[in-house]
């Protein structure tokens, strides 16, 4: 499968309430984040499917409460773990630690970076 990430995830500590019409509220874990999207697990078994629209609320120490929710769109269902794209940019809202990127200091451009030295997560995946 051919990798479509441009932004490197960082683990963090939030969790989040998502918001849909026919679902209601549900509580979840954020297990990373970049300023393009999150990546969520699930406690129960749900119909999450791709191109699916809702809003997420992020919650947790760092993250600001009265950020309001935001809109996300499924790009990845495996089971109880979804991968949600912000349909909005989040890089004037949130940015990761500069110590998390791995990334130079002098150069914090996350996309040119990991296009540029084609950086791999730890399972040999383009971050």
């Amino acid at each position: 499968m051919m990798e479509r990430r441009r932004h490197k995830r960082v683990e963090v500590d939030f969790w989040a309430s998502l918001s849909h019409p026919l679902l209601g509220t549900i509580t979840c874990d954020i297990q990373d984040m970049s300023i393009s999207g999150v990546s969520i697990k699930l406690d129960e078994d749900l119909k999450f499917f791709v191109m699916m629209e809702l809003d997420v609320k992020i919650r947790g120490d760092g993250w600001d409460d009265s950020m309001p929710a935001l809109p996300v769109q499924v790009t990845r269902v495996d089971k109880r773990e979804i991968g949600l794209q912000f349909i909005e940019s989040c890089e004037g809202i949130w940015t990761p630690p500069e110590d998390d990127l791995n990334f130079p200091a002098e150069n914090s451009d996350i996309t040119q970076n990991v296009v540029s030295h084609n950086e791999q997560d730890e399972f040999g995946e383009l971050a």
